[in-house]
């Protein structure tokens, strides 16, 4: 008799397998619902997907430190729908900024503290199209009462900040991001420490937003689209369409050499062209250094 030592490690590796969760989870199914293989796998990949049954090396890779998984109702859901019948979805939320929290509550205080985590939270949930009820705020995430966020929303809404709760979807007034409010108080000749103390805002994080703001302008002045713009500063199309708006109602003589202090730098590093010996590439390239703008 011949012994295939292939074989053998082949029927190895299938008892092995077969003592995976991944497997006792097919047979299960398979026997209790009386389904084909392919309908329990499809099965075994929708509950890995909504459970988030991902490897360590995946689940490391989707989050940074601080930040953590939330459910919520997609936006595009209609206010006033009942929240039994309204779709669902997950986003990546960032609850502790490490520093940049640290700095705010150092500086403004615990309820400052609390006030920047739920702005940044419910931006962060809108932008990847989910928003968040006061419920989930309150007990959820910040573990708070209910008065209390609605207290902390009302606070940003006096400031012309809106906080994308689902809540207040209904109620989309002339708000802008508190991004967008920094910028414009820059653009207005606040000192950034004015600005951080009054949106409980990191120094860095306002330096942070006027940079932002200088990029997507220099990029529209080369020429680029929205979709470009925000694909190549990495932020939403809203936001980048906001900063293009307040940029034409600042774009004025009274406030023209202040935009030119602020986006100069952004003229001069970032360049856009085409590589002329490229197969067909319709994107664009960018390339950073001290070179002048295109004209």
């Amino acid at each position: 008799m011949i012994i295939d030592h292939e074989d053998i490690s082949k029927a190895s590796f299938r008892r092995v397998s077969f003592k995976t969760l991944d497997h006792l989870f097919l047979s299960q199914v398979e026997k209790g619902a009386n389904c084909p293989p392919f309908v329990s796998t499809a099965i075994l990949d929708v509950a890995k997907r909504v459970y988030h049954l991902h490897s360590s090396t995946e689940s490391q890779e989707q989050f940074k430190p601080g930040q953590y998984r939330v459910i919520g109702i997609l936006s595009s859901e209609p206010a006033g729908k009942a929240l039994e019948e309204c779709r669902k979805g997950q986003a990546i939320v960032t609850l502790d900024a490490g520093q940049e929290d640290r700095e705010i509550r150092a500086r403004f205080g615990i309820v400052a503290l609390r006030r920047a985590r739920l702005l940044r939270i419910c931006v962060e949930a809108c932008e990847q199209g989910i928003h968040l009820s006061h419920e989930d705020i309150a007990y959820n995430i910040l573990n708070c009462s209910l008065r209390t966020v609605a207290r902390d929303v009302r606070y940003w809404r006096q400031k012309g900040i809106f906080v994308p709760t689902r809540g207040q979807q209904k109620d989309i007034g002339p708000g802008l991001s508190h991004k967008v409010m920094a910028v414009k108080l820059y653009l207005e000749r606040h000192h950034p420490v004015e600005i951080a103390r009054r949106l409980y805002r990191s120094l860095k994080a306002v330096e942070r937003y006027t940079e932002c703001f200088a990029r997507v302008i220099a990029l529209h002045e080369q020429g680029l689209n929205l979709t470009e713009i925000a694909f190549v500063v990495q932020i939403s199309q809203a936001l980048s369409q906001q900063y293009l708006d307040l940029y034409r109602q600042y774009n004025t003589a009274e406030y023209r050499q202040r935009l030119d202090e602020i986006i100069g730098k952004a003229r001069g590093d970032l360049r856009f062209s085409k590589d002329a010996d490229a197969p067909k590439k319709s994107e664009k390239q960018v390339q950073y250094g001290p070179q002048s703008p295109i004209p």
